[in-house]
Order: structure tokens, then sequence, then C-alpha cells
């Protein structure tokens, strides 16, 4: 990976978790000893990875060089006005504070953050000025063609107005939804291209590794639980499908068509968010019922649980429930979350994928996984279940995954295992 970088303009590092992404970019910064560098990451990994990474392996030229981006805005200006820290290591959610900004490197970890060409993240990116570009992923398809344009256009490709993504799309993709009547839209590729072709032109600054390949990685069983709703549940659930309303122990709310696969996730646990945000619960709670019922049964045995969850609802109210049976836990709000899980202060670490599903080493605290709600995105499931599936763990992993039966959950985890299936294929392709 270090000597693949030297020399490219813009590269592409597609390795699996980890295989040390970031551990082969702090070493060719010291090799190359670029005067200035952006390295762009999600907010947690921003704050503790890089710095922690470089100081593991002891090159303290790039620690006495590098700063960590954050605080106020004030301070955060300041820090990226210190010219004697040139190295800057800044979270994605304070991107407004580079837009426009000049460097000799920009880093952009969890590259797969930017497929969206569209979203203001993206924008400030493709402003940014570099003389190298690198970006990190070990999903870059991540079961979604389409994002492999905005990605490459982080990284300094598609640059020329003739290269533009509306073209783009329109020579490989055809909507798969037109003519349906549905106001959304789904892109397949036209059977006339490959992923092969999509790739041609990123090939040459594309570097790919399967962790399968290289690291002893311990055995990962999938392990699903068909969670069946009660009869009152699902005739609610079908009314809020079909008529758009459902009544809540009482509470009658209402949602707009564009909103009801999101208010179906949520209605699937038994709650609702109206259009303030404001929760309402059902009177029933099957589906976390089981899932606490499971992590009860399982901490009961001595093992210890990383929970993840899709909404803040859900958490919640699982919260509540372990409290309840004296069930000790944490979230990643906890500064010390870390810590208490590996160190096995816990018996349970409750986690969004979006917030600590990049480069934490958990793998020390468990060994069993539980998703109480999954996410469509390839990205989160693979980065999050790599927490525990990764070097170091001692234990053969379990990832447990409840899903309601005759719900849009099924269609999740389906959909997640047909973008897998893409990912593996253009792992194949370009190793």
């Amino acid at each position: 990976m270090i000597r693949f970088l030297y020399n490219k303009p813009s590269a592409i590092l597609s390795v699996g978790m980890g295989l040390g992404k970031t551990a082969a970019v702090l070493h060719y910064l010291a090799e190359v000893k670029p005067g200035s560098v952006l390295i762009i990451a999600p907010k947690r990994v921003a704050s503790t990875v890089w710095r922690q990474e470089a100081e593991e392996w002891g090159l303290f030229d790039i620690v006495e060089k590098m700063v960590i981006v954050e605080g106020t805005p004030k301070k955060r200006k300041e820090l990226l006005a210190d010219t004697s820290k040139p190295y800057k290591v800044i979270g994605r959610d304070n991107l407004k504070d580079v837009v426009g900004y000049c460097c000799d490197v920009l880093v952009l970890d969890e590259l797969t953050s930017f497929k969206n060409h569209t979203t203001k993240r993206s924008k400030i990116c493709y402003g940014i000025t570099a003389r190298q570009k690198i970006g990190l992923t070990g999903t870059f398809t991540g079961g979604n063609l389409v994002g492999i344009w905005g990605q490459a256009r982080a990284v300094g490709f598609f640059t020329n107005k003739q290269q533009n993504f509306w073209a783009w799309r329109a020579t490989y993709f055809y909507d798969a939804m037109a003519g349906s009547g549905k106001k959304w839209q789904k892109w397949r590729l036209r059977k006339c291209y490959t992923i092969e072709d999509l790739i041609r032109p990123l090939q040459k600054s594309l570097f790919t590794l399967d962790s399968a390949d290289y690291l002893e990685i311990p055995k990962v069983t999938y392990i699903r639980h068909n969670v069946t709703l009660s009869d009152k549940e699902m005739m609610e659930y079908m009314r809020l499908k079909t008529m758009l309303h459902i009544d809540l122990d009482g509470v009658m709310l209402s949602v707009k068509e564009q909103a009801k696969f999101a208010k179906l996730q949520t209605a699937v646990n038994g709650f609702l968010y109206d259009e303030n945000g404001t929760a309402y619960r059902s009177a029933y709670s099957t589906k976390i019922d089981e899932v606490v019922e499971f992590v009860e049964r399982a901490v009961g045995e001595g093992e210890k649980i990383l929970l993840w969850y899709a909404f803040r609802e859900e958490a919640i109210w699982i919260a509540e429930k372990l409290k309840k049976l004296d069930i000790s836990f944490c979230s990643s709000n906890d500064k010390r979350f870390i810590d208490k899980w590996n160190n096995g202060e816990v018996d349970v670490l409750m986690m969004h994928p979006a917030s600590g599903g990049h480069g934490l080493n958990l793998q020390q605290g468990g060994h069993i996984a539980v998703w109480s709600s999954i996410t469509y995105s390839l990205e989160l499931w693979l980065q999050a279940n790599a927490r525990l599936a990764r070097q170091g763990q001692k234990e053969p992993v379990q990832i447990h995954v409840f899903s309601a039966v005759g719900t849009i959950e099924v269609d999740q985890y389906r959909s997640l295992m047909t973008k897998n299936k893409i990912e593996q294929e253009f792992l194949e392709l370009t190793k």
C-alpha cells in the first residue's frame, strides 16, 4: 500500500477492514514528508484513531506535526491557522471550516461518505485543492454502483465538464422504477455494461485487498432471529403500510408517502415519530422484548453483548428495560465507552453503526453482536461487524440479527445480501 501511493495524484485504497489502511498512509506521510496534510474522517475516528495509530507505530515526527481540529468554532479556526502543526485531522461534521482549503495531501478516510455528489460535504471536498488526494475505504462499491462517481470525483477524477454525473449515469444505468408510478428511482446497471466497465478509468489508481485473503480472522456465524409480531401489531403495521396512519395506544398518527418506509422501520419496533420528532410508543414491544430477553440470557451465561440499534427511541426503550433487569450498559456517548467495554466493566455496549462502526478496536470486550434493527448501508453493516471480527479476537464471532416476519426488515436483510454480492464481485475483479 505504501509503495502504491507514490507518484499518484489520485489514489484509492479499497482495502478490507484490519489490513492497515491508516498505518500505510501514516508511514507514507512519514517517508515523503509533505508540507501540509488534511485528513477528513468520521468524527470519532478523527478525534482518536489517527493520532493513536501514529503513536503506536512510533511515528513521532507525524505526531508532533498533527493536530485534531475540534472544539468551538473559534478554537477550530485557530487550529487550522496554526502553521506549527501542518497536519490537520478534522471530523466530517466540521467540513464547513475547510471550504476552499489548500494542502499538499488530502486524505479522505471512509471515502464512501462522499458517494452522494449532491451533499454539502461532497461539494466542500470537491473544492479542496491538493497535489495528491487519497481515499480510504473497505467497501468501495457498497452495493451502490452509482456511488462510484461521487467517490472518484472526491479524489480528483471526473473534473472535466464532459464527465458530469448526469451524463455518466445516463450512459451506464437505467431507472428500474420508470413507468411504475412510484416517486422514487432505482438505478440498475445496463445489461451491455459490467462493473469492470465502470472502474476501468480508475484502474491504475485503485488498490484492493480483501481481509479474508490476508488475516486470520475468527469464524463468523450469522444467526437470524425471526420475530413474530402480535396480531395487533401486524394489523397496525399493515394499516400504516396501506393507509398511511397508525393507532399507537390511542394516539392516531399519519405519515406522508415519501416517509413511509422509514416510519415502517420504527413501527416494527413499536413506536413512531411525529413531524416534530416526538416519539409515541405502542402498548406492545414484541421485537424489543425479544432482543432484551436474548441479551438477558446471554449476560446470564457470562457473555458481553455489543448491541447495534437504528433509532434513538429504540435505544432509550432498550436501555430502560436493561436497567430494570439490573444489566450494566453504556453507550458511545460515554467518553470511556471503549475502555469500559474492553475492560469488561459493562455487560452491554449500545451503539449506532454510524457513530461507532469505523476504526474502533472492540474485539477485546466480547465476541457477540446483536442487531436490534439492521441498516440499509452495506458499509455500516460490514464496518460494524468488523469491530468484533478482526485480528486479536480470540473467540468465534456471532452476529445475531433480529427481524420481524412479514415486514420491511425482511426486505432490508435481502437488500444487504445483494449489495454484499456486488462488493465481492468488485473485489474479485480488482485484486
